[in-house]
């Protein structure tokens, strides 16, 4: 309910300028009331970091907020970039945008404002651009001017309307834009409980031939019906319908899409220890493909859409008591969806049928059944144990016999973990998992890519903190044994085991000097499994290594805090696997079977810099790493031949070494911070 009365907060000034001309990266104008940092006249917001060897990501924007009088501005404008430096054009995505809002409150008891908003949006990248200027016209009055108490408890009314403009596929549209907003909350049962809140929004933008168009209408309540009874109802009743147009093939196309939801629960306190809680929805969206053509060139679009249902219910059953505490639930979820055509293009009755049966083809329902449960018992105040149970079923349905979707699959999951603290600051985990999948498609042709799926877990660790030391130890070990159920399939058998490590040591040298060790291997292998005698070959085996050493000198003064990170870190990875090696002689074998192995290994120094301002007002976070990266591939000769990836000896003889700074830059600075 808190997000409920944060979305209300943001009437009386926030814009609709996605709405009406299409999203943005940067999300709707004004999220609140008064936008993150609304104590700010200014923020500077900038990050930026490698993640690649030729991709960078970049994100900056300013924002804040200003009141002077019975006036209120508040801005933001910001970029979005990636780029990669061997694409043509080199930005993958490069995006700018602004926004103001500049709100006057008319009379002393704050009932009327007026104001402008602009909105600018730009993606280079996808040669878009969008803008919008709204007038607004806007009231709020109290619901309950009698109770002191309830200054919450309001209704706010607001009128839209200005010019939108967006180019797109080489156009550029503009016309009017306009729109109202209605929303009302009311505390019927006092501050300390849920209220009632409803709420109304429309919009529209005509740009040039083509409408956006959005309608969404809510309702949101909760009711004790008794004071003090264990019964409490809660309910929602939503409707909302989106228009939106989009060139596509010399046509508009338009995307009506209309939902409506219903939600309603329920919770019931049997006792002191136990509660039952009903969650139920239903939800209802339609969606529709239409196309109307710009000019005289034949009409190759067919009018499309589907009707779908999605049905959810939850009833869930908790019990707890000091030592022990459990919960079963119960789930199930229904989605199905059925397609029509629209015969727009006047097709006769043999053609029609035929373009409905290839829509026809998507049909399906989605059938979720799951059963969960979960234990926590604490025999002693240094131990406990905790036990949790998953059972789901998932069946999907079509009734096209060319569906291949049609398919079963279930999974039943246990998991034990226990966990006991010691003397000496020295603590325990021990988890161990079960898990079984199977699969299981229905058509025939289908029938080869059934199989069964048995999964281990093994997940010890330990955390001891003796004095200056702290040592942090975790493994995960957890193996797979797919087997395919027809004999003819045996061969396709896998068996994989992934084993995780990561050790963690630091020892405070000094109150603000402290040395860190972190180190973490990965290790997956890969293997051909027979299943009836329990044998596996390897196939691929990959392993990594990431090792990180260092010191963190601090320093804290009046103005903040400081900190220094100097170290070293080694990232290595091989792969290991069977290969081809090209033979070149005039006779015998063309190939040679080799088992090859390819190492990446990045190391270098790394330096991280972090300040914190005592008041709050500026925040870096620096940091770099120094890579230097080679890639290269050893190998040992087999005996006979193999039908795989194939190398020539120069490519295997080929040695890549390169110098790549790895950098992660994070900055905020508050300017007029109050």
């Amino acid at each position: 309910m808190a997000g409920l009365l944060g979305l209300l907060g943001l009437l009386p000034l926030a814009g609709r300028a996605q709405v009406l001309v299409g999203a943005t990266a940067f999300g709707p104008v004004f999220r609140g009331l008064r936008p993150a940092g609304a104590d700010t006249s200014l923020l500077l917001v900038a990050r930026a970091r490698r993640v690649g060897v030729s991709t960078f990501v970049q994100t900056s924007g300013a924002r804040g907020y200003l009141h002077f009088g019975n006036q209120q501005v508040r801005y933001r404008v910001g970029t979005d970039m990636i780029y990669d430096s061997r694409g043509v054009p080199p930005f993958v995505r490069e995006d700018y945008g602004a926004d103001l809002a500049h709100i006057i409150t008319l009379d002393a008891a704050q009932h009327w404002q007026v104001g402008q908003q602009l909105h600018y949006d730009q993606s280079r990248a996808n040669a878009t651009r969008t803008g919008l200027w709204l007038g607004r016209l806007g009231y709020q009055t109290r619901l309950r001017p009698g109770h002191a108490a309830d200054t919450l408890s309001q209704m706010r009314l607001t009128l839209l309307g200005g010019l939108a403009t967006d180019t797109r596929n080489g156009r550029s549209d503009a016309g009017a834009a306009y729109g109202f907003d209605a929303a009302a909350i009311y505390f019927a049962n006092g501050l300390a409980a849920a209220p009632l809140a409803v709420r109304v929004l429309g919009t529209r933008a005509n740009l040039g031939p083509r409408i956006m168009q959005r309608l969404v209408a809510e309702a949101v309540g909760e009711q004790t019906f008794l004071e003090g009874a264990p019964l409490t109802v809660q309910g929602r009743l939503g409707y909302r319908t989106n228009r939106a147009e989009d060139y596509l093939l010399g046509s508009v196309q338009r995307i009506q899409s209309d939902t409506v939801a219903v939600q309603a629960g329920a919770t019931y306190k049997l006792n002191e220890f136990a509660t039952l809680r009903s969650d139920n929805s239903l939800l209802v969206p339609n969606r529709a493909f239409r196309y109307r053509r710009l000019g005289e060139r034949p009409d190759t679009l067919q009018d499309v859409g589907y009707r779908q249902r999605e049905l959810d219910t939850r009833q869930e059953l908790r019990f707890a008591q000091p030592k022990l505490q459990t919960s079963l639930s119960f789930s199930y979820h229904e989605r199905t969806r059925a397609y029509y055509l629209d015969n727009s293009r006047y097709l006769n009755v043999p053609r029609l049928a035929a373009a409905l049966a290839r829509e026809q083809v998507k049909d399906i329902t989605e059938q979720t059944i799951l059963w969960q449960g979960n234990m926590t018992w604490l025999p002693s105040p240094r131990h406990s144990l905790s036990l949790a149970g998953t059972a789901q079923l998932l069946r999907v349905d079509a009734p096209s016999k060319d569906n291949q979707q049609i398919r079963d699959e279930a999974q039943h999951l246990l998991r034990l973990v226990w966990t006991g603290r010691w003397a000496g600051a020295f603590r325990t985990t021990l988890g161990v998992a079960g898990e079984y999948r199977q699969t299981i498609f229905i058509r025939a042709s289908q029938s080869a890519e059934n199989y069964d799926d048995h999964l281990l877990h093994w997940e010890p660790g330990f955390t001891w903190a003796p004095g200056k030391w702290s040592i942090r130890s975790q493994y995960h070990l957890w193996v797979s044994y797919q087997v395919r159920n027809l004999e003819a399939e045996q061969a396709r058998n896998r068996a994989s085991r992934v084993l995780e490590q990561t050790q963690a040591i630091t020892y405070q040298l000094q109150p603000r000097l402290l040395l860190l060790a972190d180190y973490v291997r990965r290790e997956n292998r890969v293997g051909q499994l027979n299943w009836t005698q329990f044998r596996e070959s390897p196939l691929d085996t990959s392993v990594t290594h990431d090792l990180s050493v260092g010191g963190r000198q601090s320093w804290v003064g009046r103005r903040g805090s400081t900190s220094l990170r100097l170290g070293y870190r080694l990232l290595e990875q091989r792969n290991y696997g069977r290969a081809a090696l090209v033979l070149d002689q005039p006779t015998g074998p063309a190939t040679s079977l080799i088992y090859l192995h390819n190492i990446t290994r990045q190391q270098g120094p790394e330096l991280a810099v972090e300040r914190h301002s005592g008041s709050g007002s500026f925040n870096l976070t620096a940091s770099i790493w120094l890579q230097w990266m080679r890639t290269y591939s050893t190998y040992s000769r087999g005996k006979g031949t193999y039908s795989g990836s194939s190398y020539t000896a120069l490519d295997l003889d080929r040695d890549t070494r390169r110098v790549l700074p790895y950098f992660e830059l994070a900055a905020e600075w508050r300017v007029g911070h109050r």
